[in-house]
């Protein structure tokens, strides 16, 4: 799954002249990109494998950074703050890399895009915001895409398996939801920026690092420049979102989290000869419409 980060100086001066939306645009189809590299290795690896070895890579990536620009070391706090926000981002990443290995790329992004209406309705208890009559009638919506792009409202047609990556990428929406929650709570406290972009990826890989040493399976090594790969994607996509949303409104620019979809399926379509179901389609454009209605 894809979320905006916090600006980075030096990158915001390099791009002062592009515009942001191209910038999201760019974002978005660099992640989407990377997430159908993760696609094609989730024969071979686990998620919680993928999973570690994609945050290992971006964080390492993220620390030449951080040390590159001179970043301020962060305090106690600021480490503590963020550690519930990288708990969720591992398991929204574990739970949407699962879904890439036993489901289409396009339904995958179909389902997770649930999580903007996820995010209002967690800020209720955590941010106390208090939601319009419009945000229940966009959950409702949402929900009947999901049911729809998921087999209908009859469950008991859909394959075990398929029901278990439906689950997971559902999880990992609410996972999702919750990070982006807990970012909005850790800007307003002022962390710094590139220290939240940094933990993002150093916290999760951080939790993996055990459980992946002990059910680890030796990467071969023609795989190695695809891991890498990965790394420089997830980091250059999430630095080209933190820069388009550091200078363009929030509420115009979310419609680019949607030009995933048009990516994933020309993805899946070229690489994986998969091609989206009509009622696949039909649950998009619910969920779509229902995020419509929550930016509304």
């Amino acid at each position: 799954m894809s979320q905006p980060e916090p600006q980075i100086s030096r990158p915001a001066r390099l791009t002062a002249a592009v515009p942001p939306f191209l910038l999201g645009l760019v974002g978005i189809a660099l992640l989407t990109v990377m997430d159908g590299v993760v696609k094609e290795l989730s024969p071979r690896y686990s998620a919680l494998h993928l999973t570690f070895l994609r945050f290992g890579a971006t964080a390492a990536m993220g620390a030449l950074l951080f040390v590159a620009l001179r970043a301020p070391l962060p305090d106690r706090g600021v480490v503590t703050g963020n550690l519930l926000r990288g708990v969720m981002v591992a398991l929204s990443t574990l739970g949407f890399f699962y879904g890439l290995a036993v489901l289409p790329l396009a339904e995958v992004f179909i389902i997770s895009f649930i999580a903007p209406l996820l995010v209002a309705l967690i800020a209720i208890p955590l941010l106390g915001e208090r939601p319009k009559p419009m945000v229940y009638l966009a959950l409702a919506l949402g929900f009947a895409g999901v049911m729809v792009t998921a087999g209908g409202f009859s469950l008991k047609a859909i394959a075990p398996e398929r029901a278990l990556g439906i689950a997971a990428v559902l999880g990992c929406a609410v996972a999702y939801a919750l990070s982006v929650v807990l970012l909005r709570q850790r800007a307003k406290r002022g962390d710094p920026p590139l220290t939240i972009a940094l933990f993002q990826s150093a916290i999760p890989a951080a939790i993996l690092a055990l459980p992946a040493a002990l059910f680890w399976v030796p990467v071969a090594s023609a795989d190695w420049p695809a891991f890498i790969l990965i790394g420089a994607l997830g980091l250059a996509g999430h630095v080209a979102l933190a820069l388009a949303f550091a200078r363009g409104e929030a509420s115009r620019l979310v419609a680019v989290e949607y030009t995933g979809l048009i990516w994933a399926i020309l993805i899946g379509l070229v690489f994986f000869s998969e091609m989206p179901t009509p009622q696949a389609m039909i649950g998009a454009a619910l969920i779509i419409g229902a995020c419509w209605l929550l930016r509304r």
